[in-house]
């Protein structure tokens, strides 16, 4: 039997029932996959980007096996499909009837509850396929046909059948995405079929994809009952309802506890950054660390391409700021990387501002800390000269990073106060481990 999955709505008759907070399932391992847009609210496309865009990438891979099938209940807001990767551009019109439908019997059921609609298909969206299967683009992925598509090709949308309204325009119906390649063009391949629904009026969007379900599972085919029936009552339903209505509510407030503890862990995984970073991770995650570690302030004072932070001294009169540098390195940092530091206090000392410059080292980056620290903290002798003669403090991220971790675990000397006056003491390796 074929495996059914729905995205957006829960179902019995479904083998898999996806919520949209929860995390997506590779979407491919479904053969039919049906996706109800009625559900999904555009601020969670935003706050889920990442996720969107892996599930664009699973569903992409579904069709292009050309055997599986994709149906979507469409929206009227465009924000709610434009992460498929192929998508319909649809025009506003005031509400206008739907012709009738002679399609495959589980569409041409679903047809049956939309009366009117009030947009129309103007065309198709299908960057992001062309962009997939086109041997030339740099995000191309390598299938059986890649090799001679290169000799030729061409992407396009092909309509296989249309659901219309009263003035003859396509409101839905299912659509292919083909690729003609080879020297002449003279070979095909068709990707599975995307099915294209307006939304029902007759039903809520759930009842209208059960009867799809029905029907594909061989169930029942039920009519939607009338609206009276929810007034006829029995013993123990109201008290079903009544707890369905209370769980519902925990769930809420579960899933809402999750996604918090999700993010709370997220933030701390990032912290082990300052372990294997290099570039502009590794310096957002030491402002991170600082953060942490009680200097709120850290900032960008001058232009972008300067010194990557700056903190203010508060218990260190001699002192104004401490300037950064953040380096990391596959292997080892060098002395050059040390005079840039320097670069950053003659800078300011030229503006008669007393500065203390902090190295901030990653040398090799993806060895394990915890059996190569000494590998970590190496510098030739005329670097530490160098680090002592321009007083410069030269902080490894690991120490940062673990001075994070004290902190964490209540080490009371962990303050502000005791990393200001390390930092000032330091003229080569600062050790802010060792309290």
């Amino acid at each position: 039997m074929e495996k059914i999955w729905v995205l957006g709505s829960k179902h019995s008759s479904a083998h898999k029932s996806i919520s949209w907070r929860s995390s997506f399932p590779n979407l491919a391992d479904c053969d039919i996959l049906i996706i109800n847009l009625q559900t999904l609210k555009s601020e969670q496309i935003q706050e889920r980007h990442n996720e969107f865009f892996e599930a664009q990438k699973y569903i992409l891979d579904l069709l292009m096996t050309g055997e599986k099938e994709v149906i979507v209940i469409l929206s009227p807001e465009r924000k709610r499909f434009e992460w498929l990767p192929l998508f319909p551009v649809l025009k506003e019109t005031a509400p206008i009837g739907v012709r009738k439908h002679s399609a495959i019997s589980h569409i041409a059921e679903y047809v049956k509850t939309v009366d009117k609609c009030s947009f129309y298909i103007h065309t198709f969206n299908s960057r992001y396929f062309r962009a997939k299967t086109y041997p030339k683009s740099d995000y191309h992925e390598n299938y059986f046909f890649t090799n001679e598509a290169s000799l030729g090709y061409s992407g396009r949308v092909y309509v296989d059948s249309r659901i219309k309204n009263n003035a003859n325009q396509m409101i839905g119906g299912c659509v292919n995405f083909v690729v003609d390649y080879g020297g002449r063009l003279e070979e095909q391949f068709a990707s599975g079929g995307i099915y294209l629904l307006p939304p029902p009026t007759s039903c809520k969007a759930e009842q209208a994809i059960d009867i799809i379900l029905n029907i594909l599972t061989g169930g029942e085919l039920t009519e939607s009952p009338p609206p009276w029936e929810n007034k006829i009552n029995y013993p123990g339903l109201q008290d079903a309802q009544r707890q369905i209505i209370e769980k519902e509510g925990e769930k809420e407030i579960l899933i809402k506890s999750i996604e918090e503890l999700k993010k709370e862990k997220d933030n701390m995984i990032k912290i082990r950054r300052l372990l294997w970073t290099k570039g502009t991770p590794l310096e957002n995650v030491v402002k991170e660390a600082f953060i942490l570690l009680e200097f709120p302030e850290i900032r960008k004072i001058r232009e972008e391409n300067l010194e990557d932070w700056i903190i203010d001294f508060k218990f260190i009169p001699e002192y104004k700021h401490a300037v950064f540098e953040v380096k990391g390195a596959d292997k080892r940092t060098s002395l050059a990387d040390l005079t840039q530091c320097n670069k950053w206090i003659e800078d300011y000392l030229l503006d008669k501002k007393t500065v203390k410059g902090i190295f901030v080292p990653n040398q090799y980056r993806l060895a394990d800390v915890g059996t190569n620290q000494k590998k970590k903290e190496h510098f030739e002798k005329n670097e530490l000269h160098y680090a002592d003669t321009r007083n410069i403090c030269v902080l490894p991220s690991h120490e940062i990073f673990y001075a994070v971790v004290e902190k964490m675990k209540g080490n009371p000397q962990i303050t502000r106060k005791f990393i200001e006056e390390k930092i000032a003491e330091s003229k080569g390796i600062c050790k802010l481990s060792e309290t």
